[in-house]
């Protein structure tokens, strides 16, 4: 679908809409126009309850029946008033930079990029370990309904009066009920997590045949989860009067009256208990609304019941982990391993659950020792021959003793004498889920989402076997093995198992990102070559048809910018562009910003220009001399660090030594050009917001300086390329319009098409002044003259030259058109701007490559 864009001016803010006629919610016909005006008249009322809380945006760029994805820090691209706040990662330098949406520009900018549902933490910044409420998250199991949650939303409500607590319930919009406790003070989530939790608890052993407060799946079954642990730091809830998406009926999170609930129950039913959006408008303008006691009313926790919480929570829970961990620590001598003793040194970057991994073990046999992550240890099995890749396909997993969770990342070598000896390699590190099962009753059914494991496997005791013997199977469908390079090679540094033997101090820290289960590196540099940090030829993208997608690459922005490397060799700064060209008085803000750059480095980015909406801009770029205040460059690559070649090292290590070790040295305007998984859903968002394309880059390809290998594919939204200015046919202002082609495999330049569009008259007196100096009498397309038939509208015949003004070709400019026609000409074309980067002789016809990628991809 074409991007068609309008102006909205809201609150002074002029703000580009596009596509209000796309359905959003096939089954109710409702467009994102539509979803635009219904946040516009909701927010008087939406706007008090997101004021100041960071939220996390869940678009849904294909509509409800798309794919969706979460994003949590604010794009690039965003206009710079709408307010953010930078909150650190558990474990990284790197920060999250999340959205504030405190106004309705705000709000209707989220809506047009297709954020149906608005997530929001319980608290607001900056005091980001104080929430204003407990939130009660009720969640009807297999065979219940709403109706079950409004039941256990009046249990719980009268057990919290009783402690002389007033709490308010909210339909979520989709299955549940969520309960909102007011506190409105000082107060941390180590007191509001301990007291839900233990609240949740009590009402499961009340009334066992309806709440349960354990998180696994297969216990919910017709009884109501009361899900507790929304009451986190690191968690967000659908805000009240926010969309959802879960159905194709744009239902909303309402908030009820307890007699609403009572009588839903009564009558038994539960579509009083709905409300699409245009009966939620009409609803609240009857009742205002009945969630605003929870924005002011101010409550105390009962301070002898905290105590008696908190107490018993961290008590239980000390026993527990080091009770588990003497198995592992008996069979090892600490002095001698560089195994991990236990987690006192990682507790605070280690608490997030679901993750796995699983080593190779080269001992006295090689084998797979696979480790879930369950009650703060790595629950263990060795797999002698791997997990298995095919449908139904069984292999053997004998349980070993439980593991710290350092031993997530440990990757190295075990002396020989110590219990099990020999190399480790992290083979495969992710995250998993349960679908089904429980560890205890010798069933579970899990998803793995890792690096190279993706899918759903099985892990089952055997009722046969004397001993414990458990087998590790594929279930739902096959999965096509690893090749044998990625096979081989380790998850988290790319080494072989005898590079790990050879040199296992090349090591990686255990710290992880939450989000992505990316690894720090604390890589040795020292045996990569020097660099003379001289300018070097930039790696160069291949045109597709199709991006790649999957595990093995990762997808960024395109920008429509100019590539620029900079280079910081001892204190002094040099921009230079793609030719070589130093660009330092033509950009003075970027290299005066990037004397942050640590010494002895060269770094590869875009120069951008934003205009006034957040939109990027080569036109404000190409005019901007410099000066433009909206300029900003952003780094996508490392060549340089510590006067250190690093261009062999893959694409995942380079960009972590920038994450680590450059960035963090640099302020706006120089930031650090996100990544993100190669999916479907982010090309989908990228073509909806009108971007230029992607860049999708291979993560274990090494920096092929001046060439175009595959190893980096370009994806273009829109079509655009250089060209080369060869001519003009005067008129006002200068001319009225620019001849263009580009050069051959023989380097002869190539006449495709006169350019008309894009021009004002100052633009067209700007380019014309670039005019002087290079005229002359001879044509310089080798394909001129033309019949006269050669083309709609006006062909270049010899009589027609005859008006023509030549010049040498040494002008480059940035065209945009629809399409290629098939006699070499372009369609709907448009100028852009003029480039100073690019030599003239360098520009060819860009041909999109079709590429064949494999099913698995």
């Amino acid at each position: 679908m074409a991007s068609v864009k309008q102006i909205l001016e809201v609150e002074g803010k002029s703000l580009p809409v596009s596509n209000l006629d796309k359905i959003l919610y096939p089954e109710a016909q409702f467009t994102k126009g539509q979803v635009i005006d219904y946040y516009t008249r909701v927010s008087p009322f939406i706007l008090p309850h997101l004021q100041d809380r960071p939220v996390t945006m869940k678009r849904f760029p294909d509509g409800v029946d798309g794919k969706f994805f979460y994003q949590k820090n604010a794009p690039i691209y965003m206009p710079e008033w709408i307010p953010t706040f930078a909150v650190s990662r558990r474990s990284r330098n790197q920060k999250i930079n999340y959205i504030l949406l405190n106004d309705l520009p705000a709000l209707i900018w989220s809506a047009n990029f297709a954020n149906l549902e608005i997530h929001p933490f319980l608290h607001q910044v900056p005091k980001t370990d104080q929430p204003t409420h407990i939130a009660f998250d009720l969640d009807p199991g297999e065979g219940t309904n709403i109706l079950e949650c409004a039941r256990v939303a009046l249990i719980l409500r009268d057990v919290l009066k009783d402690m002389g607590l007033e709490c308010f319930p909210k339909v979520s919009g989709s299955k549940g009920i969520q309960i909102y406790v007011p506190l409105n003070t000082n107060i941390t989530y180590e007191s509001t997590q301990p007291f839900a939790h233990a609240m949740a608890q009590f009402l499961e052993e009340r009334e066992s045949d309806l709440i349960i407060s354990k998180m696994p799946k297969h216990l919910r079954a017709g009884k109501v989860f009361i899900d507790w642990s929304q009451n986190s730091e690191t968690k967000t809830t659908i805000c009240v009067y926010s969309l959802r998406a879960k159905t194709g009926i744009p239902y909303v999170s309402m908030p009820v009256e307890w007699k609403e609930l009572s009588a839903a129950i009564k009558a038994g039913k539960k579509d009083r208990l709905y409300w699409q959006a245009a009966d939620a408008l009409k609803r609240i303008e009857k009742k205002k609304d009945l969630f605003q006691p929870v924005l002011n009313l101010k409550q105390k926790l009962p301070t002898e019941v905290m105590a008696y919480f908190q107490k018993s929570s961290s008590s239980k829970g000390r026993k527990r982990v080091n009770g588990k961990l003497s198995a592992y620590q008996a069979k090892r001598n600490f002095s001698r391993t560089p195994e991990p003793e236990d987690d006192k040194a990682q507790n605070k970057i280690l608490k997030a659950g679901h993750r796995f991994v699983i080593q190779k073990h080269a001992a006295s046999h090689l084998h797979y020792d696979f480790r879930l992550e369950m009650e703060g240890t790595l629950k263990s099995w060795a797999v002698p021959k791997g997990p298995p890749y095919k449908l139904n396909e069984k292999r053997l997993a004998m349980p070993t003793e439980d593991h710290p969770l350092g031993y997530l990342d440990f990757e190295g070598v075990i002396p020989k004498g110590q219990y099990g000896g020999g190399t480790v390699m992290v083979w495969d590190i992710g995250t998993y889920k349960v679908i089904d099962g429980h560890y205890q009753k010798g069933f579970l059914h899990i998803t793995l989402e890792g690096k190279k494991l993706i899918g759903e496997w099985a892990l089952l005791r055997s009722r046969k076997e004397k001993r414990e013997v458990w087998f590790l199977s594929k279930i739902k469908k096959s999965m096509k093995p690893p090749s044998r390079k990625i096979e081989d090679s380790s998850a988290l540094t790319n080494r072989s198992m005898e590079e790990i033997a050879a040199h296992p101090h090349v090591s990686w820290t255990s710290n992880y990102n939450s989000d992505q289960l990316e690894p720090e590196s604390t890589l040795d540099l020292k045996a990569l070559p020097a660099s003379d940090l001289q300018f070097v030829d930039p790696m160069l993208a291949k045109l597709v048809d199709k991006p790649p997608n999957g595990s093995d690459w990762q997808y960024e922005v395109k920008w429509d910018g100019y590539r620029a490397l900079v280079v910081r060799n001892k204190n002094r700064t040099i921009v230079y562009s793609r030719r070589g060209n130093i660009l330092n008085r033509r950009f003075p803000t970027i290299a005066n910003a990037c004397a942050g750059l640590p010494d002895g480095c060269m770094v590869d980015g875009e120069i951008v220009a934003f205009g006034e909406n957040g939109e990027p801009s080569f036109n404000l770029l190409q005019n901007s001399r410099g000066s433009y205040r909206k300029l900003h460059f952003y780094i996508f690559d490392l060549i340089t660090y510590d006067s250190k070649d690093v261009r062999s090292l893959s694409f995942s290590d380079r960009r972590l030594l920038l994450e680590r070790s450059v960035i963090p040295n640099l302020n706006e305007p120089v930031q650090l050009s996100d990544t993100f998984p190669a999916t479907p859903e982010f090309l989908s968002a990228v073509k909806e917001q009108g971007l230029e394309g992607i860049v999708a880059k291979r993560i274990n390809s090494s920096y092929e300086s001046g060439q175009r290998s595959g190893a980096w594919m370009k994806y273009k939204t829109y079509h655009g390329q250089e060209l080369v200015i060869g001519g003009y046919i005067p008129g006002n202002h200068g001319f009225d319009s620019l001849l263009i082609g580009y050069f051959d495999n023989e380097d002869k330049l190539i006449f495709i098409t006169k350019l008309r569009n894009g021009f004002s008259p100052a633009i067209r007196r700007a380019v014309a002044a670039k005019f002087k100096g290079l005229e002359t009498k001879t044509c310089p397309f080798a394909n001129l003259p033309e019949r006269r038939n050669a083309r709609k509208g006006e062909a270049l015949t010899a009589e027609v030259m005859r008006k023509c003004r030549w010049l040498e070709p040494k002008l480059v400019a940035q065209v945009e058109f629809t399409e290629w026609t098939p006699t070499n000409n372009l369609r709907h074309s448009s100028f852009a701007g003029l480039r100073d980067d690019k030599d003239p002789h360098t520009v060819r016809r860009e041909r999109e490559e079709r590429i064949t990628l494999p099913k698995s991809q």
